[in-house]
């Protein structure tokens, strides 16, 4: 049986809009489909990201437990200790004691006040330095570079080329970072020399820190175990900085950048 034209045009027409529909069909699932794929890496990619902040408030609560407690132990190793001595000191004045031996407690307790204030600065300019709450940062870190220097183990250099004024505000994290990068070198490198240099990319600030020690192996070392890396990153978070970590045939070169 022959099938006329019209027979033959609706079956063209229906195949056509089978096709149609299939395709229609097969890209709003592609659509879907993608849709998921898309959110399931923003999902992760959330995770990643909430992962990382905790790590660094980890980081940060960590740095600032073990800070606490070595300013406890050495309030109460050194300045309690002392207090309890010249507390003992005083217990021996009474109204009949020799002029001479009164004369030697004065002394020895007089000795004892000033080992106090002595620790106490010391424990002071840890929290917040002295030279950088008056000076500002650079003064800080040529301070920084000079105690290195006058302990005779190691060779230290600073060179300043910055042009801008740095924010008040940033100056201490900015400072704890250098000083973070300078204890590691010193616990960690076994090396003979440190360079730092400062200098202004437009409005950034850059931080070029090296050492020729046994230097870091591994990209993006700040990600791995060590407080006081994780504890740089830290910083850098609170920052908007960056760092990256440089490759050296000896030692350990880092770029640091945060906007001024």
């Amino acid at each position: 049986m022959v099938e006329s034209e019209q027979e033959i045009t609706l079956k063209i027409i229906i195949i056509g809009m089978v096709v149609i529909f299939l395709l229609s069909l097969s890209v709003i699932i592609f659509f879907i489909l993608y849709q998921r794929r898309l959110l399931a890496q923003q999902q992760k990619h959330q995770k990643i990201e909430s992962d990382y902040q905790k790590e660094l408030l980890k980081t940060s609560i960590l740095s600032q437990e073990e800070e606490r407690t070595r300013i406890a132990k050495e309030l109460h190793d050194d300045v309690g200790a002392m207090l309890t001595t010249t507390k003992l000191y005083f217990g021996q004045i009474t109204p009949e004691l020799p002029p001479d031996e009164l004369k030697d407690i004065a002394k020895k307790t007089s000795g004892f006040l000033d080992d106090m204030i002595h620790s106490v600065r010391s424990i002071s300019q840890d929290l917040r330095p002295v030279v950088l709450e008056k000076l500002g940062l650079i003064e800080a870190i040529q301070s920084l570079v000079q105690t290195i220097n006058e302990s005779g183990k190691i060779s230290a250099g600073f060179q300043n080329n910055t042009v801008k004024t740095i924010i008040k505000t940033k100056e201490l994290n900015i400072y704890r970072i250098v000083q973070e990068l300078v204890t590691n070198t010193l616990k960690h490198a076994e090396a003979t020399t440190i360079k730092i240099q400062l200098k202004n990319d437009k409005n950034v600030l850059v931080i070029l820190y090296e050492d020729d020690g046994k230097g870091l192996k591994g990209e993006n070392m700040l990600h791995k175990k060590g407080l006081g890396l994780k504890n740089i990153e830290s910083r850098l978070s609170v920052l908007s900085g960056t760092s990256q970590f440089i490759n050296k045939s000896k030692g350990m070169k880092v770029k640091v950048e945060i906007p001024i």
